[in-house]
């Protein structure tokens, strides 16, 4: 047996092929390139075709017009083609009904990757029966129990019957979240904050103290600690002394975060309204430095704008952290800033129990301080409210506040308050010995105190001799005549030069 060997432009040449070659099938000569098969990635497109068949009709059609008229070429509507295609179209009508019958065998089929039989993947049934209702009924009966056990609200105020909504829940009740996890610690929450209803529902709630972002397991948890790439506050670290730093937020580059920070701070802080109106407010984030990064102790925020010199609106401890000095620490951090403003400031009033309690303990070391040091100065001169207000940073109403509450401000015998000279009647009687007593009892606490050389910060308004976007005036106290303290139920005292 032979086979060729084809070239193109070449001759056909006979060549001698073996016996076993021809009987293996390898002696078979090769087809040539138009009779060969095309791939399936070489074969043209459906639609290409159906296109190239539409222009080849066309092209034939006035030749089988000329053979129609001339009878020398076969039409192309002849009776060969028309006896052709009706067992074309009937073997297609076969194999499409073949494939429907197959697609209607349920037991054939895979419904999402063999997690359905075919009988969890029918889907005809849409109306529920009476079976449905009552599965319906029991599985809200029991939410309506879970809902009970977790925000503690008597299961008869919570009607199984009445939708399932937040408009369910009774008017003036809302779900408190019991704990919070935040970094190592675990903190049991004081009072309700406003958290979204899907996350107040879980007892307990994780929260990130980098970002303080806020989620209900314990997965997502380590999940976004591993991912999360802030390990600091998102803001200008302007003072730090050892381990500790202090963050200045800006509410309105930062929004998120300050609205995170204020969902905290009403857990523990009863009299707090300010959720999400953050931005006139800049924050202030007290913060331990390890090397993990900077986790968060406390804040305290202030307004941007405030006439009434405010210099604290709202300052809070988290529990894990507190009775170790950092409220004062915060409280001193912020009469230091408003030294460096040239104004005196006070905290927004009314001030909580705790508040007040800190906010007393501070003015009363920060004005004994003053008192003792001059004191042991022989050559210094008589010290004012307005010198101590200068000294302090505290407002002069603040100053007669603590002097009046320890009975260091006593009325001369026979002074009226209209006398001609420049005595107001008024002096600072000092007992050196109850004085001397008290700040060594503060110092044996061992307490941080802040270091003003550490501060670096240029304030966010200053107020100079031409005035400021707050208020008009110089930089020098406002005076002080006639000043009462009716927040803290001091007399008036009309202050000119109150004396030690």
């Amino acid at each position: 047996m032979t086979k060729t060997r084809t070239t193109r432009g070449a001759t056909t040449t006979p060549v001698r092929t073996p016996k076993k070659e021809v009987q293996r099938g390898r002696g078979r000569p090769p087809k040539r390139l138009s009779e060969t098969t095309p791939t399936k990635s070489s074969r043209t497109p459906k639609s290409a075709r159906k296109a190239r068949g539409d222009a080849k009709d066309h092209e034939d059609e006035p030749n089988s017009r000329a053979g129609a008229a001339g009878g020398d070429s076969k039409a192309v509507g002849s009776d060969d083609d028309q006896q052709e295609r009706p067992a074309a179209k009937r073997r297609r009508t076969y194999t499409k009904r073949k494939h429907a019958d197959n697609a209607l065998d349920l037991d054939a089929c895979i419904f999402f990757p063999n997690r359905l039989d075919a009988h969890e993947a029918n889907s005809e049934r849409f109306i529920p029966t009476a079976d449905d209702q009552l599965a319906f009924e029991a599985v809200r009966a029991e939410a309506a129990a879970a809902d009970s056990r977790i925000t503690g609200i008597p299961q008869s105020q919570l009607d199984p019957s009445t939708p399932s909504t937040p408009s369910a829940v009774v008017s003036g009740v809302g779900y408190q979240v019991k704990k919070i996890r935040i970094g190592v610690y675990e903190i049991d929450s004081w009072y309700i904050s406003p958290y979204p209803d899907e996350y107040s529902r879980h007892p307990l709630l994780y929260i990130c103290e980098f970002c303080l972002k806020y989620m209900k397991s314990e997965y997502t948890y380590h999940r976004h600690c591993m991912k999360c790439a802030l390990r600091h506050p998102p803001g200008d670290e302007i003072y730090r002394d050892g381990n500790i730093s202090v963050f200045e937020v800006d509410g309105r580059k930062n929004k998120v975060y300050c609205q995170n920070l204020c969902l905290i701070g009403k857990m523990f802080l009863d009299t707090k309204t300010l959720y999400f109106d953050v931005e006139p407010f800049l924050f202030y984030i007290l913060c331990e430095y390890d090397s993990s990064g900077y986790h968060f102790a406390g804040y305290y925020s202030k307004e941007k704008r405030c006439a009434q010199d405010y210099n604290l609106s709202c300052i809070m401890i988290l529990p894990s952290k507190q009775r170790e000095g950092y409220g004062k620490l915060l409280i001193e951090f912020s009469y230091l800033l408003s030294k460096k403003e040239g104004t005196p400031g006070s905290p927004e009033k009314p001030l909580s129990d705790f508040g007040l309690l800190s906010y007393r303990s501070y003015w009363r070391r920060a004005i004994y301080e003053i008192l003792l040091a001059m004191h042991a100065d022989v050559a210094a001169p008589a010290v004012s409210v307005n010198e101590l207000s200068t000294q302090t940073g505290m407002t002069v109403d603040d100053i007669i506040s603590t002097l009046q509450t320890d009975g260091m401000l006593q009325r001369l015998p026979g002074s009226t308050s209209s006398s001609s000279n420049n005595s107001s009647g008024y002096s600072i009687v000092v007992d050196i010995d109850k004085v001397s007593e008290y700040l060594d009892k503060a110092k044996q606490k061992n307490l941080r105190r802040i270091n003003p050389s550490m501060l670096m910060w240029t304030p966010y308004l200053t107020k100079g001799p031409f005035g400021s976007i707050n208020n008009t005036g110089d930089s020098e106290a406002p005076p002080a005549n006639g000043v009462s303290n009716a927040a803290s139920g001091a007399a008036e005292v009309p202050v000119d030069e109150l004396s030690v």
